[in-house]
């Protein structure tokens, strides 16, 4: 891409937006695929007040993403009403694209936390078309603080016949299976009105969408059946009898020297993020250089970082970006006792639901480090869906170089049960009541286009399944 496009593109994007004096721009990014398309991303920042802007256009200089992150005092003293609002996102998508109401339609509004969210979507039988269409998060002042922008999608082939119900219905019963697990459910991902732990029967297979116009029932995406890598679960050693109160510091266990300070310190929610380098630590690079690259080196290179739970004050999980060197050659063996030890030291009370996860082809190892994998389960066999602790042992030094303990709650886990209160032929029963299927569009990438599908869903809310709840029998779905 040569220099003078590049000037134009950044003249553009400073026009887009009111950008505070006290911010500095961190990123200057420009891509150019083989086709002539590309684009060309820019954020600033003031890292002291957690502020931003990031805005992505396109190589023409049309506006495709856009997020500010501003904080405003007396943001909601003033509040526009939920038509005002939308007036406010429909002159923001005019005013980048004049056209865009002539092929585009408010389909869904959300209210989020501090937002609304309109939708505007190319619908084609009514349906939305698949990575087609924006949306525009506008505050309860009327200012935009997020877009994307998809643009417009070619029309797609409406098929001439479809296929039956009846027949799809059939030939998922036929695969149907159920796999009781524990799993965290959330009350923004799922239909849940308390967030946490549940026993549930995961509906298998997962992936329910067929192509609406082959008369056979045909997957949108032809899973292969390859066979499943092997894996087995060994019991870990025995915890000593004696157990040495942990009394070190966050810093100690992950082994911060003096030599280092903390950069950043950001708040995630139920977490705190902390990262760590050496003091007096300089990126040797052109200062005015602000790829992504350079960008990724400020915030990632030679550094350490960790998560500490607000609520128990203990490490979640921690890594060492910065290379740690010695003299040592240690052994597989040498390294999982190691780990084993680590484990017992850090997480003691949860050391009893974790098994070593062996496969086929031994664990994951390096010339520096070896990580081990450990599955997570309830003391009755039952699995904590996509629960791993991982452990990863430095070679040369004897070093946790990466710690991911759970993430579930020791106390609520102790509290579910350990039986189903249904067995899997009445999940069945309760999936077939409720199975129905929806048209969508799907986009398919390899070809470039939307072909007509069907979705299966709950009958009584148009939602995808996720799980049956193993005590109550509820059907359990998405929440959009």
């Amino acid at each position: 891409m040569d220099s003078l496009l590049k000037e134009q593109l950044k003249e553009r994007a400073q026009s887009l937006v009111q950008i505070p004096d006290h911010f500095q721009p961190v990123l200057e990014e420009y891509f150019e695929g083989e086709n002539g398309e590309g684009e060309a991303m820019f954020t600033w920042t003031d890292d002291q007040h957690d502020e931003g802007i990031s805005l992505t256009l396109d190589l023409d200089g049309n506006l495709t993403r856009l997020s500010i992150e501003m904080k405003k005092e007396n943001a909601y003293s003033a509040s526009l009403d939920e038509t005002e609002l939308r007036q406010r996102a429909e002159q923001f998508l005019l005013d980048h694209y004049p056209h865009a109401l002539q092929h585009l339609t408010l389909y869904q509004t959300k209210k989020l936390t501090k937002t609304y969210r309109f939708y505007y979507e190319q619908l084609v039988m009514n349906l939305p078309l698949d990575d087609a269409g924006c949306f525009v998060d506008v505050d309860a002042r009327g200012e935009i603080v997020e877009f994307k922008y998809n643009g417009l999608q070619p029309e797609p082939e409406v098929p001439k016949k479809l296929i039956a119900k009846e027949k799809l219905s059939e030939h998922v019963k036929n695969r149907l299976d159920f796999q009781l697990i524990i799993t965290r459910l959330d009350s923004v991902i799922h239909n849940v009105t308390e967030d946490g732990l549940r026993l549930v029967y995961k509906i298998e297979p997962f992936f329910m969408k067929y192509k609406a116009g082959v008369l056979v029932p045909t997957l949108t995406i032809i899973h292969e059946e390859d066979e499943k890598e092997k894996e087995e679960f060994v019991t870990l050693p025995p915890l000593p009898e004696t157990i040495v109160q942990n009394d070190l510091s966050s810093e100690e266990i992950i082994g911060i020297s003096e030599e280092m300070e903390v950069i950043r310190e950001v708040d995630w929610g139920e977490e705190t993020g902390i990262v760590w380098r050496d003091q007096g630590w300089t990126l040797d690079e052109d200062v005015k250089d602000l790829s992504m690259d350079r960008l990724f080196k400020k915030h990632n290179e030679d550094t350490v970082k960790a998560f500490i739970s607000k609520k128990t004050g203990k490490i979640t999980r921690f890594m060492w970006i910065k290379d740690r060197t010695g003299d040592l050659s240690l052994s597989q063996k040498e390294c999982y006792q190691i780990a084993i030890a680590f484990l017992q030291m850090i997480i003691p009370d949860y050391y009893q639901y974790l098994q070593l996860i062996v496969h086929d082809n031994g664990d994951e190892q390096n010339d520096t480090r070896i990580a081990f994998n450990f599955h997570v389960h309830n003391g009755h066999g039952i699995p904590i869906f996509s629960e791993i602790v991982v452990v990863s042992v430095n070679r040369q030094t004897g070093q946790i170089d990466y710690y991911s303990g759970p993430s579930s709650d020791l106390e609520q886990l102790q509290h579910i049960p350990s039986e189903a209160a249904i067995s899997k032929k009445e999940a069945y029963d309760i999936f077939s009541k409720h199975l129905d299927f929806k048209l969508i569009w799907d986009k398919n990438y390899e070809e470039n286009n939307n072909i007509l599908a069907y979705q299966a869903c709950d009958r009584h809310t148009g939602k995808s399944f996720r799980y049956i709840d193993a005590i109550t029998g509820e059907i359990i779905t998405e929440k959009d």
